[in-house]
């Protein structure tokens, strides 16, 4: 039971060492023991708990393991500099099969196959408690999440430039994940982690033309998490409808549909990044149904063509006649809804090429939203970028013990 602190010593499978780089394994024999005090509880899931622990030993970071952000960034606290941390996860499933039914869990074997990228949270280390039979994965900690960051606003808006810098950060972490063939099935706040490393005055987005007009607001390091519900694309599972969190879910999740892929994580971003720029949920329903008749009440029917706004898109979420038809195979139609203008939705101060990438986001028909690529090379991004670039305030320093 994790508590805050509470020191735990934990003989786990397998052993774990690394050479010339790579990491080795034992086999399901192979013990080591796992040391570390709980710092602080980070939250609780539906795959586990997660704490942010004092890592003791042994030393089985991967070679050139830094530092995390939080202990390098201006706001570091003092009291972390001379400790290792590292986030801990337990996952809540036990292991009667032992090490061997361990390593069919997804989340791990997606954790260790996946190449590192900035924008995903790292693997340091994972063992199985030969006492409980519990998984423990050891991670890259962070400060906090995204909803956490949205919370601590109190109603004052990001600043532009760091609007653009969160987006671009999760689109890349998202793109190397669809470029693997792995989706996410899950993206929400909560799993959008997020660490600060100071301040930066941002060029405004909006005053791009007078240059003259500057911003001062935090920099935000943010790394995709938690991938219990990811999957392969080619995966030949029928997946269920319960998928991430309601308000977040695509439309054929939200339809019960069976067949889903890389798309629906785009859906789940632009609901994300229009929840950023209101600080507020853009689809809070409370039930299946209602869910359905937040979007609907927004982006319209997809029953029918209500024609082009001024960026030639489909106003609305656009004409969907799949999900019509699964729509009637479940007993239900769609209320006949005309859309609203969804740049009436957010202040002025927020570009309108970044309301049109989010409405490409959001769109019914999962083949006519963005990829990850197509949003990286939308004009927005080509409009902000490069009127911010942000300096690295956190300096890497290695893991003592590392090589």
């Amino acid at each position: 039971m994790f508590s805050v602190g509470s020191e735990h010593s934990i003989q786990g499978i397998p052993a774990v060492s690394y050479s010339n780089g790579h990491r080795v394994l034992g086999n399901s024999q192979s013990r080591l023991h796992r040391s570390f005090t709980v710092l602080k509880l980070l939250g609780t899931g539906h795959s586990g708990r997660v704490a942010l622990c004092d890592w003791k030993s042994p030393e089985i970071f991967p070679p050139n393991t830094t530092l995390p952000v939080m202990q390098t960034g201006k706001g570091a606290r003092r009291e972390w500099a001379s400790k290792r941390l590292v986030a801990v996860k337990q996952l809540r499933r036990v292991f009667p099969g032992g090490w061997d039914e361990c390593q069919l869990l997804r989340e791990l074997q997606i954790h260790c196959e996946m190449p590192v990228h900035p924008n995903i949270i790292s693997l340091y280390d994972f063992f199985l408690s030969t006492d409980t039979k519990t998984l423990h994965l050891v991670l890259e900690p962070m400060e906090g999440n995204l909803q956490h960051l949205i919370k601590a606003r109190k109603g004052r808006p990001l600043a532009g430039g760091l609007v653009a810098s969160i987006f671009f950060q999760m689109v890349s972490g998202i793109g190397h994940m669809h470029s693997l063939n792995y989706f996410h099935r899950d993206l929400k706040p909560e799993n959008i982690l997020v660490s600060t490393t100071g301040l930066f005055s941002y060029r405004s987005v909006v005053a791009a033309t007078s240059g003259r007009e500057t911003e001062m607001d935090i920099v935000a390091i943010v790394k995709i998490g938690d991938f219990g519900l990811s999957r392969t694309v080619d995966s030949r599972q029928v997946y269920t409808e319960y998928v991430g969190v309601r308000w977040y879910r695509a439309p054929e999740v939200l339809l019960m549909g069976a067949d889903y892929s890389t798309s629906m994580d785009m859906w789940s971003l632009g609901v994300v990044m229009a929840e950023l720029l209101l600080l507020k949920p853009i689809f809070p329903g409370t039930s299946q149904l209602d869910q359905i008749d937040k979007v609907i009440s927004i982006l319209g029917d997809p029953t029918h063509d209500y024609g082009r706004d001024s960026f030639g898109d489909p106003i609305g979420g656009g004409p969907w006649p799949d999900g019509v038809e699964l729509c009637r195979s479940r007993g239900f139609r769609f209320p006949q809804v005309r859309p609203k203008d969804l740049h009436t939705y957010f202040s002025r101060r927020v570009p309108p090429t970044l309301i049109q990438c989010i409405g490409q986001l959001l769109r019914y028909d999962a083949e006519e939203r963005l990829t990850a690529l197509e949003c990286l090379e939308h004009s927005y991004f080509r409009q902000t970028m490069p009127l911010n670039d942000i300096p690295d305030l956190s300096a890497p320093h290695l893991f003592s013990g590392s090589t």
